[in-house]
């Protein structure tokens, strides 16, 4: 009976050695370092991976003739690569842009404005709608139509292959 209490103790020591000189991966969970295992051993020191950033869709300008309209970026889904051989997704969720451009100044227009639209990357698709206070899509079209009077809340949803954006602004058309 002692022999085996013995031998029991002998072995579970040799395992613990065994595991306390051997490489381990360990995983921070720490979001500054973006969770990427950090490799340790008892002969070398843990150095932190660089902090990356993680990519967004791209920009969009809108050109009102010559002034600059800045949209806020809204709700999107994007897929990117994690440098290490995967890829990830993001799903980022925003509140309506009635709700987004509530307090931005809206650029003054009139119906005649020449209104453009400058993708920092050219997507596959977009459309341009037309929002009322209350939250409601009142049209759809592939232009920023100038119609009415008033603030006019315009949101552009756009498609790209790695995912989808939606960028909102206001123009005040007179």
């Amino acid at each position: 009976m002692k022999f085996k209490l013995v031998l029991s103790i002998f072995a579970f020591i040799t395992f613990l050695s065994i595991l306390g000189c051997s490489e381990v991966d360990e995983t921070n969970s720490n979001s500054d370092n973006d969770n990427k295992p950090i490799k340790t051993s008892n002969k070398e020191t843990t150095e932190q991976p660089p902090k990356t950033t993680r990519p967004k869709p791209p920009g969009l300008t809108v050109y009102v003739g010559e002034e600059i309209v800045r949209p806020a970026l809204g709700t999107y889904n994007w897929n990117y690569e994690s440098g290490d051989g995967t890829s990830a997704e993001i799903h980022a969720d925003s509140l309506a842009p009635p709700e987004l451009v509530k307090n931005h100044n809206p650029t003054e227009v009139t119906a005649d404005s020449n209104v453009e639209l400058d993708f920092e990357k050219q997507p596959d698709s977009y459309i341009v709608r037309i929002w009322d206070d209350d939250n409601n899509i009142i049209s759809n079209s592939d232009k920023v139509v100038l119609t009415g009077k008033g603030k006019v809340i315009y949101d552009v949803l756009v498609q790209w292959e790695q995912g989808t954006a939606s960028y909102s602004f206001s123009l005040n058309i007179e």
